[in-house]
């Protein structure tokens, strides 16, 4: 019933995630063996590609995202500095004994804070404020910076490895059934796919409200850098609209809520559209066309909210797909 979502997105997006990861894995090795433009470059390139792979599924934060708390682990902030003066390199990243150095090896990184185990933390080691290659703190923050590749590495193929598996969870949302460990019926699979594309939106619309100029907190995001940031949500808002699009609710569920799925996808197809507008730079500051373009994606992003907000309580009242499979 739901195989469109699982095999046209969910599948998809997690085993991108995972072929990103190595590779940036592999460019970090390279990088910390031979510094250079070129290797630096590589670098970059393939967390930018990682940071899109990632923004794809953060906000599938169910079955085997949970696991291990897999899913926080790969997105958590690392915390800013305190009071730091501008221009001032990021506060260095410390475990949870208060070391500057780190773990000792990928084991004992997986048993530390979220904070420093994903790709903000990956980030702040070794793009935010490089070091000079062959300095003291070169070394370590490659070291832990290998660390914390090898670490993104392991989680997302883990996670690719669970949603691939046959019989698996991904199975499970395909095919809801009597004997299902997970989804009993029709209905409770489409509660979890529209409830998941709500907290999605949802994030993405506190996000974006944090970036106006007269926000509390200023840019609220995984990363140190404003463009990673708008390329995480990019790729976030674009992945919940093709992730609604590809949830086949014209054979799931009645008319009403294919309509109403259909118009919650198309809003955050226009929100992804309005971010793909802003054109990125370093600067911290938004000028007035990409306030315009974030302005414009909050508001569609509110109708895909509101349009999910009626499917879900279609389908919660029972009037809506609520057949036993």
């Amino acid at each position: 019933m739901l195989s469109g979502v699982v095999e046209g997105y969910i599948r998809p997006g997690y085993a991108a995630l995972a072929d990103a990861a190595n590779a940036l894995q592999a460019a970090t090795v390279r990088y910390c063996a031979n510094p250079s433009d070129t290797t630096r470059g590589a670098v970059d390139e393939s967390f930018q590609r990682t940071v899109q792979a990632l923004g794809a599924v953060a906000f599938l934060d169910f079955g085997p995202a949970g696991i291990n708390r897999r899913l926080e682990r790969l997105k958590t902030p690392v915390p800013s500095s305190d009071g730091g003066a501008a221009g001032e390199e990021p506060a260095p990243i410390a475990g949870q004994d208060g070391s500057k150095s780190g773990p000792e090896d990928v084991g004992a990184l997986a048993q530390e804070s979220p904070q420093i185990q994903g790709l903000p933390a990956f980030e702040r080691l070794i793009l935010a404020a490089p070091a000079e290659p062959g300095s003291d703190r070169f070394i370590e923050s490659c070291r832990f910076a290998g660390l914390v590749a090898a670490n993104v590495k392991a989680i997302s193929t883990a996670l690719d490895s669970d949603w691939a598996k046959d019989g698996g969870y991904g199975d499970w949302l395909a095919t809801p059934a009597a004997d299902n460990p997970a989804y009993r019926r029709a209905d409770a699979a489409l509660r979890e796919v529209v409830g998941t594309f709500m907290r999605g939106v949802s994030a993405a619309e506190e996000r974006l409200a944090s970036m106006r100029p007269d926000a509390d907190d200023g840019v609220s995001g995984p990363f140190d850098r404003q463009a990673l940031v708008i390329l995480y949500l990019r790729a976030e808002v674009r992945g919940l609209s093709q992730f609604m699009q590809a949830t086949d609710l014209a054979e799931a569920a009645q008319a009403p809520a294919s309509d109403l799925a259909s118009a919650a996808g198309n809003a955050a197809a226009a929100a992804g559209e309005a971010l793909a507008a802003i054109e990125l730079d370093d600067g911290d500051d938004l000028e007035d066309d990409q306030l315009e373009q974030i302005a414009a994606a909050a508001g569609e992003l509110e109708a895909a909210r509101k349009a999910a907000s009626d499917l879900l309580a279609g389908l919660d009242q029972g009037q809506d797909g609520g057949q036993d499979n």
